[in-house]
């Protein structure tokens, strides 16, 4: 089953028809599914993804990395803080949303940054990463 671009909800149900149809509980999520994943990265963010189809972040480096070795695949963990001055739900627009982060190379090379615009954030890891 190969296509060049699948939507996640896409993929959610052929995650969901997998798991209904499938031998054994804790059997390995297929290759083509992995397939189907790749063609999200960057388009959807690693947590839409994770919660979307019921995967960990653990899962997806071990099998995109050894399943697709000539994909350079970074994965980063970033923790968003929103400080509101009232109770009531707020939603922030992508451009106004700010974090902070800390990126190690494999070199040693650490980047920090406080108060980061979160719409800059994918770019500026892949520049990074690179």
């Amino acid at each position: 089953m190969q296509q060049s671009s699948f939507t996640l909800d896409e993929v959610k149900s052929h995650f969901e028809h997998w798991r209904a149809t499938r031998a054994k509980k804790r059997e390995r999520i297929p290759i083509y599914l992995w397939d189907e994943v790749k063609t999200l990265l960057g388009k959807y963010s690693l947590l839409e993804i994770t919660q979307t189809l019921r995967i960990n972040t653990g899962q997806m480096k071990n099998n995109l990395r050894s399943s697709f070795p000539s994909i350079k695949i970074n994965f980063v963990e970033a923790k968003t803080e929103y400080h509101l001055s009232t109770k009531s739900f707020v939603s922030f627009p992508d451009d106004k949303q700010t974090c902070s982060i800390k990126l190690h190379r494999t070199n040693g090379v650490v980047l920090k940054i406080s108060a980061l615009p979160v719409s800059s954030l994918q770019n500026l890891i892949g520049q990074f990463m690179e």
